[in-house]
């Protein structure tokens, strides 16, 4: 009754709280939670649950072992408190609390302290195991067991409970400390604190005999101490008889330690995991380099302190007898208004080879001020100047100038008026000599708008002109070279981390050495070089790439112009490597011991940094050396060593800095650099002197040195940290990669000398050297002509950034032109011109000797043959000759002097023939031929370059005009020595921009070659800088397309090569197969061997290929796919359809990069079971990596491959061959034959087309087998295509309906008369009904019916005839004709587009002239039945119900 009642009572309570009232707090009694026993009942207690069965398995001496006895602990491991200590703690525990409330009396809310950081796990490197694959694991695990057959159980002995070991247990003191469960990992980035980095213990001292199951030991009853073993003391508390001990002792356990006296009998359990003891081939190539003493004296210690470089600057003798300091520049920092250059210079007292940073102080801007030539107002409600008839005076352009800089705070300046020429693109400028104000002020005052105006002032030049591009025109510093400082200040006052700080105060006494001083140094001093190999790997729970191992490998002091490779120079590695929870055991003595460099072990990712920054520090590299060094590995660091706060971050370049200015994007931070120039194989400088696909190491390591690279996949990159791996192998094998990569770096740059390449083009340039190195081709070209026009006293066009904008410009109704280039779609487009010319090609393959003479460098010989030049040449003259290209083109006559174009052209020509005829001589050493080979490349790279910078619309010196005319030239010269070589009785068969195919007729090469020599002799009389030259010789070639073909090459001494241009063979979307594939069939092609032969071959090997394609015996990088990323992938706004995009974005949200110009390697492959019908292509493309990863569960896509890889490709190569079609092909290849026939006998065959609707289709796929309506001019005799409204081709014009050829009006009886005609002649050649066989290599053709209706005639064969001129062709060629003159639907199609306004003007315009044109076809078209169904013969004889 009392526990009801009670419950009536809290039900009482409960509701009078809900109406309000007040509730109380009533004590109640304490509930005995504890039995309270003696000690002696304890005792008893203990010894029940001991004679019971364990109910848990023993899990380590110092872990959870039941001893019967409850854990009084609290729950907390390790702290063991006395009762004087705990009431200690719960006094501070209160003062605390005490304290805290005082505080937030004053304060509104004290803001709690942020939680630790969690120190990440290993796990959280691992890559995230999905549930689909974690179901997948476990049905495989599952369906093992189902397998195993079952056996009868087993009767097993009871097992007492096991007990604690004696705390007196004696420890060795090689044993691990603690055990791997309780290590406090650091795999944080922020590091180890002092306290904790102590106990931290080597993975040398730990002992992973098996890892998952205890040692079995044997020891004596008792231990030399005399004390008790703890199982013979817990003996004694019962007996133990019935358990066998050594089953007892053989638990699991990870942390049992050595005894002295102890035997460890390992049992090692069958393993699954991979073993490492096979050496990887590419071991030999590391074993094999030059490696110096690892304990380089020079390098010192690699302590992270901030001690300097153990050279002080005062120790450092520098200066010359005369005072005067020799430097050799090579790298540069601008930075509020001073000049700081980088470069190397001789300690005299040593010999040694130092930095040095030489600061140039109180540079001046030069501006030049253009006056007006009537004075300027500004009208009321614009901004727009409107002249007056006042004609301003010097002092009123003085005084505006002065108001000018007023307003933008500028002190002081000093101003006077000088003669300038100008001969650039602005119109308002006026060309010739002109009178200029100079304007000279500080750089550190701030910079005037380039925009600036006023009535006085009409424009201003040079307000955006850098400090370093003014001081080298005015000084006249043509690259890295050497310097003479007059008057140098040795100041070292710690701007950068050079040995050595030099301080001009006055620019004029910053010099190169003259040529004609013969003292002066001319040597390039030698440089330390670094090459950098980073290893990264993503912590999949922050999201964010951590630095894992480094290998910086230098070679000091090296000569870049010397023609001894790297791998036999003497160099120093240093490899820094991190864990990412503990290295595996024996790592560290095993890297202690490596021959091939020094590895160091990192406690964590932040020491890793501190250090590498004190190697790049002490080592103090000029050049950094690397692979996608800029868009990857950089960033990666630079983010690393920010959010690290890693001590002394701008160590990475050589110039001091506290704080960290902004990150920009990535690939867009080279500045960190500064004074460190940066070498990287992906730059687009090294692409354009690399021959390759994809740019990747892996493949430029084939290509260029011939060695075979490894690949380690990146998401493999933890599985190489694994702490619980018993050998240190599999590490030492990732690290050894990493330091081979390095080397790797600086063979590929070596091999194709891109640094003594690059230096020799920035000194013909005058420009800077790193800008070179890293792609800057159009400033190279941009410095040659301002140091020349500077020279000259020309006004160059300022430096301008950003997207032009491009102003459309309106056609006028009343100007044909205009209204003509409006059809052609350009209108507001006329910064486009037309380029070389391409003649049509003769397509078949051609088997005598065919001639490709080309001209020698066509454009700048044609600049220096007609002297076009920006002096030479006024534009407006030249506005014209893109758009009619009929009128007389004004070129310099003979008497304009030679241009500032043309004479650097031939300058640089004729240096080159100096250079080349050097390396003629016999005695010349092999330094001398190679620095000699670099010279003269470098003089044809930039000759042949300098056409570009006319062309190039991000350029200060574009001019349209001028590249306009100089392509015109180029296809005028093309055309009238095609026609001269037609007018010798030679076959011209193909020509391109600078190259003609003449066709020999041959069969001798002697003869070809005799040929040759007359053809170039007659045409190079004709010219004064224009040299034509046989350029190859083809005894075999098939011409597909243009800009398309293969040949059979004749090199010299009669041996021969294939050369293939534009073919798919060439381009990365083909797998490696497919180009495989290609070849062969090309090389059967080009055999020479019968047509029969080749035939049967080509068949024979596609069908071998298909069967090896869906067996799965070609290996998987044959398969491999590789496309460019054009822009970011998440830039693209249809990325479903693409790929290499798709592809791009998985990567990216795995933590991988991919950004735009990245090549991305990619397979198309199916889930085991899947069909390719259920997805979409870019849902079955997977990258390469993940393809190749074991345990996928992908298969490659036979089908895509095969149709979409392998047949396309070889059926373009066999389409000029008779006896192969495209549906033999398929059929070689397994694929749906009546698929392929269908397409190929879309003519012959009457069978079923399996193609899109004819309504889908677009006009031009529908038309594009027509016969076209040719009309022909009766003023001027020629025959042309009559073109549709749409075409920019088109004979219908504003003015009337015009002869393309003579401008001469086609009248509209004519053009009726003619489409009769040509109508009447397809219906003649309709009703002669030739049918053919759909065998190409039976070809049967005949006007004879068989009996058996479609069968072919011809004995022995079994296939199919059909109509040669098919029904539905009949149709189409009829449709063709009224289309043509449909100008509703010209309007139509042109809907949407610029065009639109022109079209729908045309068509009225000769609206009754397509009316008629379009009856006359149309009336043949009623009359044809085909196009009529008869739906009463269909249906009529059915009934509704």
């Amino acid at each position: 009754m009392s526990h009801k009642s009670d419950k009536l009572a809290a039900l009482a309570a409960l509701k009078r709280a809900r109406q309000g009232v007040p509730r109380e707090y009533k004590e109640e009694d304490d509930v005995a939670i504890y039995d309270e026993v003696s000690e002696e009942q304890y005792k008893k207690i203990v010894k029940g649950r001991l004679q019971r069965d364990d109910f848990v398995e023993d899990d380590g001496v110092d872990g959870y072992a039941d001893n019967g006895m409850e854990d009084w602990s609290g729950g907390e491991e390790g702290n063991f408190y006395s009762d004087e200590e705990m009431e200690e703690e719960k006094k501070k525990n209160k003062a605390k609390k005490k304290k805290a409330k005082d505080s937030g009396k004053s304060k509104s809310k004290a803001k709690p302290p942020p939680p630790p950081a969690v120190a990440p796990s290993f796990n959280d490197y691992r890559k995230k195991v999905t549930a689909d694959q974690e179901n997948d694991f476990m049905s495989n695990i599952f369906g093992e067991l189902d397998a195993i057959p079952t056996k009868a159980p087993v009767a097993s002995t009871s097992r007492k409970r096991k007990t604690s070991p004696d705390t007196s247990y004696n420890r060795s003191d090689n044993s691990s400390p603690v055990p791997y469960r309780s290590l406090p990992a650091d795999n944080s980035s922020d590091g180890l604190d002092e306290f904790f980095t102590s106990a931290v213990p080597s993975s040398d001292d730990l002992d992973f005999s098996s890892p998952r199951k205890r040692v079995k030991t044997e020891t004596s009853e008792t231990d030399e101490g005399g004390l008790t073993p703890a199982t013979q003391r817990l003996a004694q508390v019962n007996s133990f008889d019935d358990i066998d001990m050594d089953a007892f002792m053989s638990t699991d356990d990870d942390d049992i330690s050595d005894h002295a006296d102890v035997q460890v009998k390992p049992d090692i359990k069958p393993s699954n995991e991979p073993t490492f003891n096979a050496q990887p081939s590419w071991l030999a190539i590391y074993d094999s380099l030059s490696v110096s003493n690892t304990e380089d004296p020079s390098l010192g210690s690699l302590s992270t302190s901030t001690a300097s470089s153990s050279v002080k600057h005062s120790d450092i003798d520098a200066l010359e007898t005369d005072g005067s300091l020799h430097f050799f520049w090579i790298d540069y920092l601008e930075h509020q208004g001073e000049l700081f250059f980088v470069g190397k210079l001789k300690d005299k007292s040593t010999g040694a080879w130092i930095s040095c940073c030489v600061t140039v102080k109180n540079l001046e801007r030069n501006l030049f001020v253009l006056s007006r030539q009537k004075r300027a107002e500004k009208g009321e409600g614009d901004d727009e100047w409107y002249d007056t008839d006042e004609v301003p005076e010097i002092t009123d352009v003085y005084s505006d100038f002065d108001a000018i800089r007023s307003r933008r705070g500028i002190k002081k300046f000093k101003g006077k008026f000088v003669d300038r020429e100008y001969a650039f693109g602005d119109p308002d400028v006026p060309r010739g000599k002109t009178k200029w104000m100079k304007v000279a002020y500080a750089f550190t005052d701030k910079e005037i708008p380039s925009d600036a105006q006023s009535p006085n002032i009409a424009k201003i030049f040079g307000t955006n002109t850098s400090a370093f591009e003014l001081l080298v025109l005015k000084r006249k510093i043509m690259g890295p070279c050497w310097i003479q400082i007059k008057n140098p200040e040795i100041d070292n006052r710690g701007v950068s981390w050079c040995k050595l700080e030099v301080i001009v105060e006055d620019p004029k006494d910053f010099n190169p050495f003259p040529d004609s001083d013969d003292n002066a140094p001319k040597d390039t001093p030698p440089l330390n070089i670094m090459s950098l190999s980073i290893r990264t790997i993503v912590n999949h729970r922050e999201n964010k790439r951590e630095v894992v191992c480094v290998t910086a490998r230098t070679w000091r002091d090296m000569v870049i112009e010397g023609t001894t490779p790297p791998e036999q120079l003497p160099c120093t590695v240093q490899t820094f490597v991190r864990p990412l929870d503990r290295f595996p055991p024996g790592f560290e003595s095993t890297a202690k011991a490596n021959a091939k460099g020094l590895i160091s072990p990192m406690k964590n990712e932040r020491m890793l940094l501190n250090t590498l920054l004190v190697a790049i520090h002490k080592t103090d590299p000029d050049i950094i050396v690397g692979h996608d060094f800029l868009g990857v590995s950089l960033d990666v660091l630079l983010h690393r060593m920010r959010d690290l706060k890693a001590d002394h971050w701008s160590r990475i370049g050589r110039f001091r800095r506290s704080a960290w200015p902004r990150i920009g994007k990535q690939g867009t931070n080279i500045r960190f650099l500064s004074g460190r120039m940066l070498c990287d194989l992906s730059s687009d400088a090294a692409k354009s002197m690399i021959t390759s696909i994809t740019w990747s190491l892996t493949e430029m390591c084939k290509s260029q040195l011939r060695s075979d690279r490894e690949e380690i996949d990146p998401d493999d990159t933890a599985s190489y940290f694994d702490g619980s791996i018993a050998n240190p192998d599999r590490l030492m094998t990732f690290v050894r990669h990493c330091e081979l990569d390095a080397h790797y770096h600086m063979a590929i740059a070596s091999k194709v000398q891109i640094l003594p390449l690059t230096k020799q083009l920035t000194v013909l340039a005058g420009n800077s050297w790193n800008k070179t190195l890293n792609g800057g081709r159009a400033e190279r070209n941009e410095y040659i002509l301002l140091h020349e026009f500077h020279r000259l006293k020309f006004i160059c066009p300022d430096k301008s950034w950003g997207k032009k904008s491009v102003v459309k410009a309106e056609p006028i109704e009343d100007d044909p032109e205009a209204l003509k280039d409006a059809l052609k779609g350009k209108g507001g487009k006329k910064d486009k011109y037309k380029g070389g010319l391409v003649l049509d090609p003769r397509k078949g393959l051609w088997n005598s000797y065919v001639l490709v003479m080309d001209f020698n460098s066509l454009y700048p010989s044609i600049i220096q043959e007609y002297n076009i030049d920006f002096t030479t040449i006024d534009k407006s003259e030249v506005e014209e000759i893109d758009a009619g290209e009929e009128g007389q083109l004004a070129l310099p006559g003979s008497e304009v002097p030679q241009g500032v174009l043309p004479r650097i052209i031939a300058t640089l020509v004729n240096r080159r023939k100096q250079v080349k005829s050097l390396m003629k001589d016999r005695s010349a050493t092999a330094a001398q031929l190679l620095q000699w080979d670099i010279k003269q490349k470098a003089y044809k790279l930039t000759a042949n370059s300098m056409y570009g910078c006319l062309g190039f619309e991000y350029s200060r010196f574009y001019a349209r005009q001028l590249a306009a005319l100089t392509t015109h030239m180029g296809r005028e010269i093309l055309q009238h020595t095609k026609e001269l070589a037609e007018s010798m009785q030679l076959d011209v068969l193909y020509g391109d921009t600078d190259s003609l195919f003449v066709n020999s007729n041959a069969t001798e090469l002697s003869e070809a070659l005799r040929i040759s020599s007359e053809f170039a002799l007659v045409v190079n009389k004709r010219y004064r800088k224009l040299e034509i030259d046989l350029d190859a010789i083809f005894q075999r070639l098939l011409l597909l397309q243009k800009k398309k073909y293969a040949a059979v090459k004749v090199e010299a001494e009669g041996e021969t090569s294939i050369e293939v241009k534009g073919l798919d063979m060439k381009r990365r979307e083909y797998c490696q197969l497919s180009k495989n594939v290609s070849q062969y069939v090309l090389g059967r092609i080009l055999s020479g061997e019968a047509t029969e032969i080749v035939v049967e071959q080509i068949h024979d090997y596609l069908t071998s290929v298909g069967e090896n394609v869906r067996g799965g015996t070609c290996p998987l990088d044959e398969y491999v796919i590789n496309k460019r990323l054009g822009k970011n992938p998440e830039d693209y706004p249809k990325a479903e359809g693409q790929p290499h995009v798709q592809v791009a974005l998985k990567m990216k949200a795995k933590g991988g990069n991919a950004r735009a110009g990245d090549i991305i390697p990619y397979v198309f492959c199916l889930p085991e079971g899947q069909e390719p019908s259920k997805t979409t292509q870019s849902d079955r493309a997977r990258h390469r990596d993940e393809v190749r990863r074991g345990g996928s569960g992908l298969k490659i896509d036979a089908e895509y491959y095969l149709s979409q890889q392998i047949l396309p490709p070889v059926q373009r190569l066999c389409e000029e061959i008779e006896g192969i079609d495209r549906a033999h092909l398929a059929e070689c290849l397994g694929l749906d034959v009546n698929k392929y026939r269908a397409i190929y006998s879309a003519g012959p065959s009457e069978e079923h087309i399996f193609a899109s609707f004819d309504s889908l289709k677009s006009d031009k796929e529908r038309y594009k087998d027509v016969d076209l309506f040719n009309v022909k001019c009766k003023n001027c005799k020629s025959t042309f295509a009559f073109q549709p409204l749409n075409n920019v081709d088109c004979c219908l014009r504003p003015e009337g309906a015009l002869c393309p050829a003579c401008n001469a009006p086609l009248l509209r009886p004519s053009l009726q008369v003619q489409m009769e005609t040509q109508i009447r002649k397809q219906l003649s050649l309709f009703y002669e009904r030739w049918v053919i066989c759909s065998d190409p290599t039976c070809g049967f053709r005949t006007r004879t019916m068989g009996v058996y209706g479609r069968a072919c005639l011809r004995p022995g064969c079994t296939n199919k005839v059909a109509f040669e001129y098919s029904d539905e062709k009949m149709y189409t060629q009829l449709r063709y004709y009224a289309y043509l003159f449909d100008g509703a639907r010209a309007v139509k199609n042109a809907a949407g587009t610029a065009e639109l306004e022109s079209i729908e003007a045309l068509a009225a315009r000769h609206s009754e002239l397509m009316r008629q044109m379009s009856s006359c076809a149309k009336k043949y078209l009623d009359e044809y039945a085909w196009r009529w169904v008869d739906m009463n013969n269909l249906f009529g004889t059915l009934r509704l119900k």
